[in-house]
């Protein structure tokens, strides 16, 4: 079994003082075979900013995927995001955008849904390309039918029915099809800042809210999810910051049976 640690929305440059040492002190408490970051590690993609970031993955003591989100593009800086998006990133961070993990009992695979431009005037929409969901299929197609899979991207591929106007990711829909297909057991995500657990189409959707930001939603405090199980039984509990430390506050189980995902 298999304990995962699920952050998300850094966003170093809104970071909130301190609160960075509470979760590395949980962190190392918690000891995850993995923890994963999807997305928006930056708030402008600004030089300071990355270097913060880089400063924060060089405390961390377990292995760790990374991917990027919408807010590591840069906005203002107009020609740099149109002719080298991922130039600070590529410096201070890793010259991988798309990651390939497998550990013992798992495979984690990352992808790259921010755009620097696309069909729509609103530049923080994400996207999967049809080269990314056959390089996820073929990843998958060969993996150990014992290891849990995981896709790890920044943007959503469902959203509660209050949030829906956030987008989900585009060509959300056939990705869904060719993931369930290779038996994706569960796609971990960010972007909103809010976190939840959805089974949908038979893969569970499971999103973390902002870990370090003062970019909140009311009623949002700062948090993380912590995952436990393998392909048979998971459990993802959400630790939400309150009174000066990281606790757990409510807790779901899924169990897979003749292949399929379903809620305790």
């Amino acid at each position: 079994m298999n304990t995962f640690i699920h952050i998300s929305d850094l966003h170093y440059g809104r970071e909130i003082a301190n609160l960075e040492d509470k979760l590395v002190k949980q962190l190392d408490n918690l000891k995850p075979d993995l923890i994963i970051i999807s997305g928006d590690i930056t708030q402008r993609a600004t030089k300071q900013e990355f270097i913060k970031a880089k400063a924060f993955l060089n405390r961390l003591k377990f292995p760790y995927i990374l991917i990027p989100g919408n807010h590591d593009l840069p906005v203002f800086r107009v020609l740099e995001r149109f002719f080298n998006p991922w130039k600070n990133w590529c410096k201070y961070i890793s010259t991988e955008l798309e990651p390939l993990i497998e550990g013992d009992g798992y495979t984690a695979v990352g992808i790259n849904t921010a755009r620097r431009l696309g069909w729509y005037f609103d530049l923080s929409r994400g996207r999967i390309s049809h080269q990314q969901i056959k390089r996820t299929e073929e990843i998958f197609k060969n993996n150990p039918d014992t290891n849990l899979r995981l896709l790890v991207a920044h943007h959503p591929f469902w959203l509660p029915k209050a949030y829906e106007s956030r987008n989900l990711i585009g060509r959300r829909d056939e990705a869904i099809a060719a993931l369930d297909k290779v038996g994706v057991d569960i796609i971990l995500s960010g972007h909103i800042h809010l976190a939840y657990h959805k089974l949908y189409s038979g893969i569970i959707i499971s999103h973390a809210g902002t870990t370090l930001s003062n970019r909140l939603l009311k009623n949002q405090p700062n948090s993380f999810n912590v995952m436990n199980g393998d392909r048979k039984n998971l459990s993802i509990e959400n630790w939400e910051y309150r009174e000066d430390s990281f606790a757990p506050v409510k807790k779901q189980s899924f169990h897979r049976e003749k292949g399929e995902w379903y809620e305790t």
